[in-house]
């Protein structure tokens, strides 16, 4: 991956974060993309502490309009960009399908699923003309299963998994190829909102590893999709549970 270009969403914290630090560490120039302005400082500053090379800006992925400026505007300052990796997202509120309000439904979508889509659409365009590329979606095992509590943030993540199937079968004939990982519990911002005895159960009797994942082992897993190591592994999608759904 040395001397390659690759360009995050979400890049500031969690997945997102830990996603630009393994790949700068494998010689990549990173592009950080986040709406949180200080966080994404933060990063930027630690990444070029340790040698690695950033350029950042700020972007509302729920904004279409901002999603193809920035894009653009990357494209223009970089020439060529190698990777995507589609990262950002909300977890949503916790509540039943019927008290859940439409404008919670509204919010969940725009950031989990429209703005996957309005991003696909501009890296495509990036892509074609280069003549290919890799694109990771974040989904979860939510895009997998139902979950109750979370119909907007399972639904969304359906979408995704729908999206990156489509696009793959499309575009893998270009040389671009589109995966997803679809992590579950891991230790990230995104589970402020679940109940501590929610995690615990899950920890103690539902994952046979005994333990939530790092955002650090779901960055190994886009690496792996984006590298040469993957290179016919098209429209998949990673489930990382730590053996949640083995049984």
């Amino acid at each position: 991956m040395k001397d390659k270009t690759a360009f995050i969403t979400g890049a500031a914290k969690g997945i997102g974060r830990a996603t630009a630090v393994a790949l700068s560490a494998s010689g990549c120039h990173v592009i950080l993309t986040d709406i949180d302005q200080e966080a994404l400082a933060k990063t930027k500053a630690d990444i070029e502490a340790s040698g690695g090379k950033t350029t950042t800006y700020l972007l509302d992925v729920s904004n279409r309009d901002q999603v193809n400026a920035v894009h653009q505007q990357a494209l223009k300052d970089h020439k060529k960009i190698d990777y995507f990796i589609n990262n950002a997202g909300i977890g949503g509120k916790l509540m039943p399908l019927h008290l859940t309000p439409l404008e919670e439904w509204q919010k969940v979508m725009a950031v989990d699923l429209d703005s996957v889509f309005y991003c696909l659409q501009a890296q495509i365009n990036i892509l074609l003309p280069q003549g290919g590329g890799n694109i990771v979606n974040v989904a979860s095992l939510a895009g997998k299963k139902g979950v109750p509590l979370g119909a907007p943030y399972s639904a969304a993540k359906h979408g995704v998994l729908g999206l990156t199937k489509t696009a793959a079968l499309e575009y893998g004939g270009h040389n671009i190829r589109v995966n997803a990982v679809c992590p579950t519990f891991l230790e990230t911002d995104i589970l402020e909102g679940v109940p501590e005895k929610v995690l615990d159960f899950v920890t103690n009797y539902r994952v046979p590893l005994k333990r939530l994942g790092k955002p650090e082992e779901a960055a190994d897993a886009i690496l792996w999709l984006l590298s040469e190591n993957s290179t016919f592994v098209n429209g998949h999608s990673l489930v990382m549970d730590g053996g949640m759904e083995a049984g």
